[in-house]
């Protein structure tokens, strides 16, 4: 069974910071890397929740990322 990792209401806390369901993949066929890959070929962001995953983390990702959107 599936196991929301670090726990379900971090998971969901950071999902809706990210966007929600706006473009939202979960695989067990394709690794995290091999979406980082084809994120980095297509030129578009990648925000992987993962266990070590916090809120705060995440918040700073997004606005460190779309700084640098900002400046291409």
């Amino acid at each position: 069974m599936w196991q929301a990792v670090p726990d379900l209401e971090t998971v969901l806390e950071c999902w809706i910071t990210a966007g929600g369901a706006h473009h939202t993949v979960l695989s067990y066929d394709v690794s995290a890397e091999q979406m980082k890959d084809w994120a980095t070929i297509m030129g578009i962001e990648l925000v992987h929740i993962s266990k070590d995953t916090t809120v705060y983390s995440l918040e700073k990702e997004l606005f460190l990322n779309d700084i640098a959107w900002k400046l291409r």
